[in-house]
């Protein structure tokens, strides 16, 4: 049984090398051939093809598990309204990671607008750790959009107009990059911030590591992502506590979105084997 797993693991292994070697090589190729698409669909066509990745697919229990939360962050502002910039910062946040749950391309239309104002706020907050790593994600909601448009073709086995991405395990040898790289990003993410006097340095930077692996595996279409966006939100609920409610309270709904999705993207992942 033991000889099974290695196998299995092994395998798994080579077929996460050979898909980013592919994705490097073909890079160029794959850009044409989305660009293809694009022209092939037009204006109207990708504007109708977005709005069906938002609102085709949903389940009855589904739409009200968003309802709620996204109602969560609005109850919120209208008895306290803090900030209407961080209000909209916290609903497209919410819909961002409910959509990534569901597998859905359009969320990063959301996390792009979410991260934008993220961006202006600790700018504003002078968290500028965090301006470092919403550049970052900025930057990546493009890679992102790239990655997860080609594993929708990839997996478009049906004529139906909605397609969602199919999770994937993390290999043991991912598992020893994403906690290395983890380390890593804290690390020197940590010592930047004491060159520049910060008082808590390395604990501010807990989630720069969890952050940048976290992206990183979401783009790959990794069920583990989940597990760092956990740490993530935890530090995060501790950073803006006091200093903006829209943002404390976003972070507590990824909390239990990101255990829900972590349920959920474990589950599908485990059929492929």
């Amino acid at each position: 049984m033991n000889k099974v797993v290695e196998i299995r693991s092994w395998l798994d292994t080579r077929m996460d090398r050979e898909y980013w070697e592919a994705l490097r090589l073909h890079l160029k190729e794959n850009i044409n051939k989305l660009m293809e698409k694009a022209k092939e669909l037009g204006v109207h066509g990708i504007f109708r093809a977005l709005l069906e990745d938002i609102f085709l697919g949903w389940k009855p229990l589904e739409v009200v598990y968003l309802t709620i939360l996204v109602g969560i962050q609005l109850v919120v502002y209208l008895n306290q309204p803090d900030s209407f910039v961080g209000m909209i910062a916290g609903v497209t946040g919410i819909i961002n990671v409910i959509f990534v749950t569901k597998g859905k391309v359009s969320n990063y239309l959301f996390g792009l607008i979410n991260v934008s104002i993220y961006l202006y706020l600790s700018i504003d907050s002078g968290f500028y750790g965090e301006v470092i790593t919403s550049i970052y994600f900025l930057l990546m909601q493009f890679v992102g959009t790239y990655l997860w448009l080609l594993n929708v073709q990839q997996n478009q086995k049906t004529d139906e107009k909605h397609h969602f991405i199919k999770p994937k395990k993390l290999s043991v040898l991912g598992w020893v990059k994403a906690i290395f790289g983890m380390t890593v990003i804290w690390g020197i993410f940590g010592f930047i911030y004491k060159s520049i006097g910060a008082n808590r340095p390395f604990r501010d930077s807990v989630t720069d590591g969890t952050n940048y692996v976290g992206q990183w595996l979401m783009n790959g279409s990794y069920s583990a992502q989940w597990l760092f966006w956990m740490g993530t939100n935890v530090f995060s609920i501790y950073l803006w506590w006091g200093a903006s409610l829209e943002m404390t309270v976003m972070y507590w709904v990824f909390l239990i979105n990101s255990i829900v999705g972590y349920i959920r993207w474990t589950k599908e992942a485990r059929k492929k084997e």
